[in-house]
């Protein structure tokens, strides 16, 4: 149908439009300059631990959990609209050739991992079990072919009203590629992959049979979309502004006492307000969180003095740069404009609050440090992250939350 062809074209044309627009301005800068250096220190030093490596370490397994995990997660891209539900649900039987656009899409989009991650492994797995590069192009057409029927199978499943049937769907689909992979990896018996194998056609065709008689869930699918949307959109908006997005507030009192202590007169009034929205919008606490967790677990765990000292530094920037935005936050409040509080006020309130969280943060990679390497290690990065805090606060910050907040 020449309609629904159209249709495509243009959801896909402005959804890479879209795409582009944000990623301009969350990959200009020196912020792309700072992640390809951390990058590159991590796959540096990934090489050198490679090396320390003999055959003992689980290597199949540790592939096949990351590999079955990316290949589980397979979300279908539909670039679907609210309004879809009331325009497009007519035309419901004509959409097939649509949605099979939009898992090729999916497939494409997301096959990138999959490449990153197997040729990250391969190295590891060749000074475990000695084997050859060679076999890197076989297993990519394998995970090709497993990426496929994940993103088939969970098409077939979100035509399942219960949202339980598809948590389900995705706890069978990781335990059967890990499964699969951990076979293919470790060399086991042809017997037992084709028994995998097997299991997996007929989830396949039991899937398919119990979707076909069922009409899709045009709710679920919007929902899923905006959802995908808005993880984008809350990501960019760390760098430049989204007008469209909607934050999500959560109580979270429990850290009520830090909002008590902040002095009930005119200098704390941006004060207050800053912390209050930190703790309670999930953009900002959940983000501090998630990357101070993961650098915390990457500086615990490895070994490397260096390689925690460059993982502590660059987290301690990327957490100060990704929480200035915070500036334009209240922007559109006219209430805000009504504060008996001089302007300076409100830039000097953000970044008191940015150097105290950085240099929690340094604290806690210190203390990571000292658990994964010695005390003296953790004295070195928890001293280097404070510095470091100290001058992203008082020194780089200001001139780049001027630039934010005009």
């Amino acid at each position: 149908m020449k309609q629904v062809e159209e249709l495509w074209k243009s959801r896909i044309t402005a959804y890479y439009t879209e795409l582009r627009k944000y990623l301009l301005y969350m990959l200009n800068d020196h912020l792309l300059f700072v992640l390809v250096f951390g990058l590159g220190a991590v796959l540096y030093y990934y090489s050198g631990w490679v090396k320390t490596l003999d055959e003992t370490f689980p290597a199949p397994l540790v592939m096949a959990v990351f590999l079955g995990a990316l290949l589980a997660w397979s979300p279908v891209y539909t670039f679907l609209m609210r309004a879809d539900t009331v325009f497009l649900l007519p035309l419901e039987e004509k959409m097939a050739p649509y949605f099979r656009k939009a898992i090729t899409a999916s497939f494409l989009s997301q096959s990138y991992l999959l490449i990153a991650g197997l040729a990250l492994f391969m190295p590891l797995y060749t000074q475990v079990k000695g084997g050859s590069m060679k076999v890197f192009f076989a297993w990519l057409i394998l995970i090709a072919v497993m990426k496929v029927w994940n993103l088939t199978v969970r098409w077939h499943v979100l035509k399942v009203q219960e949202k339980e049937i598809r948590h389900i769907d995705g706890g069978i689909r990781l335990i059967v590629n890990i499964l699969l992979l951990y076979f293919v990896f470790s060399g086991a018996p042809l017997l037992f992959i084709l028994a995998v194998a097997a299991a997996m056609a007929a989830y396949y065709i039991y899937c398919g049979k119990r979707a076909r008689p069922m009409v899709l869930k045009w709710e679920t699918l919007v929902e899923l979309e905006e959802k995908r949307m808005a993880a984008f959109y809350r990501l960019a908006n760390l760098f430049t502004d989204v007008p469209h997005l909607r934050g999500t507030v959560k109580r979270r009192k429990w850290l009520d006492k830090l909002l008590g202590q902040v002095p009930f007169q005119p200098a704390g009034t941006y004060t207050y307000l800053f912390r209050r929205t930190f703790v309670r919008m999930n953009e900002f606490f959940g983000l501090y969180i998630r990357l101070t967790v993961m650098a915390a677990l990457i500086i615990g765990f490895s070994g490397q003095a260096v390689l925690q000292l460059i993982i502590a530094l660059l987290f301690i920037y990327l957490t100060g740069f990704q929480l200035l935005p915070m500036i334009r936050r209240h922007e559109t409040k006219i209430w805000v404009f009504l504060y008996p509080v001089a302007p300076e006020q409100k830039s000097a309130s953000l970044l008191d609050l940015i150097g105290r969280l950085l240099l929690l943060q340094a604290v806690i990679f210190g203390l990571a440090a000292w658990a994964g390497h010695s005390l003296s290690q953790g004295g070195i990065v928890l001293a280097a992250g404070a510095v470091f805090a100290l001058f992203f606060a008082k020194m780089y910050a200001p001139a780049r939350l001027h630039k934010i907040a005009r």
